[in-house]
């Protein structure tokens, strides 16, 4: 007769660049369409949070410390994604110890796609810097945003996730010593369920919107063989 219940986890998004735009916006040279705000919000939805936007800002610490601050005061998680340059991994990081103790636990992780992920804790409430390119910070808000939003809501982060396997289309290289995601798209063949790579960078959209999910290979592999059978952790 009677349900436990939560509040939905209210999770700021911030989206910090010189060169974003709305992606209603035709692109001038040097300028991209902001893409991070609307991935990053359907999974936090998707797992049962409440995605606020903050919109686009400029590339300077006053403005990125003031929309922060106002993020950090309004939501229950803060997730800030900006260019993959130095200075502006920096001036993420240098913003998140603003916030609160202790600040920044984690400035760089052992992955591809999505090394400059930045964790921190500011007075208890998590705070996430993520990569500006788009597969990056799609795959790391999978790894790093949702298990958050899902303890918020009381859920037990060890249940199993949509998958399925596949017959590897063809070899896969990899750097030893670190994890390895790589977006694959799912094709039928006479012998069951086959995974086709798409290769490119992480700043390129397409491989995203080609790809049904990723591959993980693991730190100690230094790549995949054709054939081998993988699980692809679905979308």
């Amino acid at each position: 007769t009677e349900v436990a219940v939560t509040k939905k986890p209210r999770v700021g998004i911030l989206s910090s660049g010189d060169e974003i735009i709305h992606p209603e916006n035709q692109p001038l040279p040097g300028q991209v369409r902001d893409i991070n705000s609307y991935t990053l919000a359907a999974v936090v939805e998707q797992v049962g949070g409440e995605a606020i936007h903050y919109g686009i800002i400029p590339d300077t610490y006053a403005k990125v410390l003031e929309t922060a601050k106002r993020a950090y005061s309004e939501c229950d998680v803060v997730v800030i994604t900006a260019g993959s340059s130095v200075s502006v991994r920096d001036l993420t990081a240098t913003v998140i110890d603003e916030l609160g103790q202790p600040g920044v636990l984690v400035h760089g992780v052992n992955i591809s796609p999505g090394k400059p992920t930045i964790l921190g804790v500011c007075d208890g409430k998590p705070v996430i810097g993520l990569p500006g390119n788009p597969v990056s910070a799609l795959v790391n808000v999978e790894i790093f945003v949702a298990p958050v939003v899902k303890k918020l809501l009381g859920e037990k982060l060890d249940q199993p996730k949509p998958s399925v396997y596949a017959k590897l289309l063809v070899n896969l290289a990899s750097e030893s010593g670190r994890v390895e995601w790589v977006p694959v798209q799912i094709l039928p063949s006479e012998d069951g369920w086959v995974a086709d790579p798409v290769f490119g960078k992480s700043n390129l959209i397409f491989t995203l919107a080609r790809a049904d999910g990723l591959v993980r290979i693991d730190p100690d592999a230094t790549g995949l063989s054709a054939g081998e059978l993988v699980e692809v952790v679905l979308f």
